[in-house]
């Protein structure tokens, strides 16, 4: 099957989530997390009359291929005596697009469908050779629900206490302006500093910047074009450089600015605003990013203080 590789990243996911005997959503009629946490991972789906999930008859002997015939429009796949519902496929789906950040095409649901249902007959098989009673399993069964559970807590107090705005975006915009601007320079890099000033005297006493970089400069990439660097805007260049070049007004040349490649004699031919459209996905990227880890770690600090937390060091020796 064409893309396996795929199928087989989303597995602890697709075990937890729908090859499992019980599911976790309390608004569609699925058994409840408390009942999953008390029947345990070998535990079977007990059918009710008000459950919409509710089992099919299986004629002895019957194979998927003729009890197919017998799916209703709300039935995706019938496994054994195990039914896969339209509503516990969206769950799933759902599910591996929010973990994974990956939509299934048609035909690579298709391939989805058969993933699950195989996934669904090794582990029924595996509960009848007892593999749900081993302990290794139950520990493991207990990890991955603590993932999904901790996954979802994450997404319902994190993420959304930490979403940002247009309007919170153009405020930050408007507040710091001065940082969306680009400029448009170039440079000659040499390795001594005395060469450096050397050349920054040259360049005030009138010699072109451009010929001293075309002749002097180490910077291979850019000394046939006089050092030009193009337009370029903040957190790009490295700190120092950076630092040297916004202040610098137009048609003027820092002295010598020393970083980690030598020194360098910047100067610079254009400046611009950045406009509010052009910085916006920028702008919310950063403020969400630094929003989010504000809120986690207000959230796990508290969740410390609420539940008794050691851990013994002496293990990680």
């Amino acid at each position: 099957m064409k893309n396996m590789f795929f199928y087989c990243t989303l597995a602890l996911a697709v075990f937890a989530a729908g090859c499992g005997t019980a599911e976790v959503n309390t608004g569609s009629g699925i058994q409840d997390a408390g009942s999953l946490l008390s029947d345990g991972p070998g535990a079977g789906i007990t059918p009710g009359t008000q459950n919409p999930d509710r089992m099919k008859e299986e004629k002895p002997g019957e194979s998927l291929e003729a009890s197919a015939a017998r799916l209703d429009a709300e039935t995706v796949a019938l496994i054994g005596k195990y039914v896969l519902t339209k509503q516990r496929y969206k769950v799933i789906t759902e599910y591996m697009r929010q973990k994974f950040d990956y939509t299934l095409t048609k035909e690579q649901e298709k391939e989805f469908i058969e993933y699950i249902v195989n996934k669904k007959l090794m582990a029924m098989e595996g509960r009848s050779l007892g593999y749900a009673d081993r302990e290794d399993i139950k520990i493991k069964y207990d990890w991955d629900f603590d993932d999904i559970i901790s996954h979802i807590y994450y997404v319902e107090n994190v993420e959304k206490k930490a979403a940002v705005g247009s309007s919170q975006a153009a405020a930050y915009y408007e507040k710091n302006k001065s940082d969306f601007t680009e400029i448009k320079a170039q440079h000659i890099l040499v390795k001594s500093k005395d060469m450096a000033k050397n050349l920054y005297k040259r360049i005030i006493q009138g010699e072109n910047f451009d010929e001293l970089a075309k002749k002097y400069s180490e910077d291979e990439t850019t000394k046939a074009a006089g050092g030009g660097l193009g337009f370029f805007a903040k957190g790009v260049m490295v700190q120092e450089f950076e630092d040297a070049a916004f202040m610098l007004g137009k048609d003027t040349v820092s002295e010598p600015v020393k970083t980690v490649y030598g020194w360098h004699l910047i100067k610079v031919l254009e400046k611009r605003q950045i406009s509010f459209d052009d910085s916006k996905d920028r702008i919310m990227k950063m403020m969400r990013e630094k929003k989010t880890k504000e809120v986690f770690d207000s959230a796990l600090s508290e969740l410390k203080k609420k539940y008794k937390v050691q851990v013994n060091k002496d293990v990680l020796k």
